[in-house]
């Protein structure tokens, strides 16, 4: 059976929306867009070279032949795959290029056939390189990419796991060899667990904390926004939502408690405010760590 991809064209408002309403990862955001402008704004490689070097670099070949792997780590709820999603909108606005975004499905590795991983991860690539034609530019998505990418030495790994790897790792490569503007974006949880030929192969590997306490002061700032809150009532709320054992995610701030107190404001006819949260983040237990 065919494998069915996502596909989003970009730009778009609502991925600009969804990476505008990203919080506190600026850093993450601002490493993303530069790295994949890199991949497919040739141009631009071309013209600083020209103006700098222009006699040559023997180290810039490093950069025009590097695989177009780029890893993104971290524990859940931290803005990953949103980011993932939505960064075709602004990167396409940067390069003035329109973007295929594809995202595989969460059945990727089909029923556990023999063979079938390997045929599905070929066929996935297959449809988004027959997508991406001349002039066009693609991003591919392996979200939970553990579940493809799990290093082969570990005990556990099956035989059917590590032949679905190594035609992972050669589909990746054949995207450099065949010079297809394509980039592939991993997420995972756990990036210890990956195989260490695809962390090799990765030209950039973006990691994802939870919040500390200036990035729940951002959120809350967003999240308050159109309220009448004090710096105290910030500093309020980021201790109460201090929690040293387990910290909260972002979406436990954002999607659970903010939410819950948003609904539980509109319920009970009052206004949304610090202590509505403040009350409704005891009851919020921080999102598991995933080791």
């Amino acid at each position: 059976m065919e494998v069915k991809l996502q596909e989003h064209k970009h730009p778009n408002q609502a991925a600009e929306s969804v990476f505008d309403d990203l919080i506190a990862i600026d850093k993450q955001k601002d490493t993303l867009l530069n790295t994949l402008e890199l991949f497919f704004d040739k141009d631009k490689i071309e013209r600083w070279q020209k103006k700098h070097h222009p006699q040559g670099l023997d180290f810039f070949q490093n950069l025009t032949g590097g695989t177009p792997l780029i890893i993104l780590s971290g524990d859940v709820g931290c803005g990953k795959t949103a980011l993932a999603q939505s960064i075709g909108s602004p990167l396409a606005k940067r390069i003035d290029k329109r973007i295929l975004v594809f995202e595989t499905p969460s059945n990727i590795r089909g029923a556990g056939r023999v063979g079938e991983i390997s045929n599905r991860i070929t066929d996935a690539f297959e449809q988004v390189k027959s997508k991406v034609k001349s002039g066009q530019m693609g991003i591919l998505i392996i979200d939970e990419a553990d579940d493809l990418a799990t290093d082969r030495d570990q005990n556990q790994a099956h035989h059917e796991d590590r032949a679905g790897l190594n035609v992972l790792i050669k589909q990746i490569d054949l995207i450099a060899r065949e010079n297809v503007d394509l980039a592939v974006i991993l997420i995972t949880n756990r990036l210890k667990v990956l195989d260490p030929a695809v962390i090799r192969r990765a030209t950039q590997i973006i990691e994802f904390n939870r919040p500390d306490s200036n990035d729940r002061k951002l959120v809350f700032e967003r999240i308050f926004k159109g309220s009448t809150l004090s710096e105290k009532d910030y500093s309020d709320l980021v201790e109460a939502s201090t929690h040293p054992d387990t910290p909260y995610s972002f979406s436990d701030l954002i999607q659970k408690a903010g939410k819950q107190s948003l609904y539980y404001a509109i319920q009970n006819n009052q206004p949304f405010g610090k202590d509505v949260y403040m009350a409704m983040i005891k009851n919020v237990k921080p999102s598991p760590i995933i080791k």
